[in-house]
């Protein structure tokens, strides 16, 4: 219960930092569609993958981070968002070791799968969404909400691929740069094009 409270306050002040200042409800539902899809899968993926290695994960929120995206919204009229709003916390087997790549290969093979597979999950929605905005009515509602969707998912791809500090993108960049390059520059390339 605890992790769907933070997964739901996540959820909501996103929805209003990639909204702000146009908060009418077809802009919140556009922006939401974008994060519902974009920041629970990217998490989920997170989870799953390392469960699937044998890890105990939950998604845990920052109440900091959201702050964060919210005031630099709000600050920036909208035109930054800094979407740090939480992690999903690893823990057992040899979380410990996971991101010391010198002690445990196996560990930070596991944990650059894990990083790297939310970014994959909002590149490959980024790409649905773009491609299903082809086959609706040109400049309506449902192909804006299409077109928005997709650029938050390849935002968030593209931004938690940076290669620096804690964010995903440094751990798949020590494990393994061309790991990261294929993931990385479609990322960029795609932001480009949006």
């Amino acid at each position: 219960m605890r992790e769907i409270v933070h997964l739901v306050a996540s959820l909501l002040v996103l929805t209003i930092a990639f909204t702000y200042p146009r908060l009418s409800p077809q802009m919140l539902f556009a922006a939401a569609v974008g994060v519902g899809t974009g920041f629970l899968l990217h998490e989920m993926a997170h989870k799953f993958t390392a469960q699937r290695y044998g890890y105990a994960a939950d998604y845990e929120a920052s109440p900091m981070g959201l702050l964060l995206a919210l005031g630099l919204s709000f600050a920036t009229g909208g035109n930054f968002v800094f979407a740090a709003p939480g992690a999903v916390m690893i823990r057992g087997r040899q979380a410990a070791y996971g991101y010391d790549y010198g002690y445990a290969p196996q560990a930070a093979k596991e944990f650059a799968y894990i990083s790297v597979s939310g970014a994959v999950v909002n590149l490959v929605l980024a790409v649905l969404f773009l491609v299903a905005s082809f086959f609706v009515v040109p400049q309506s509602f449902i192909q804006a909400v299409l077109i928005r969707s997709s650029f938050i998912n390849v935002f968030l791809a593209g931004f938690n691929m940076i290669p620096f500090g804690p964010l995903d993108g440094a751990k798949v960049w020590r494990y393994n740069p061309v790991l990261w390059l294929m993931v990385g520059v479609p990322s960029i390339i795609l932001f480009l094009l949006l």
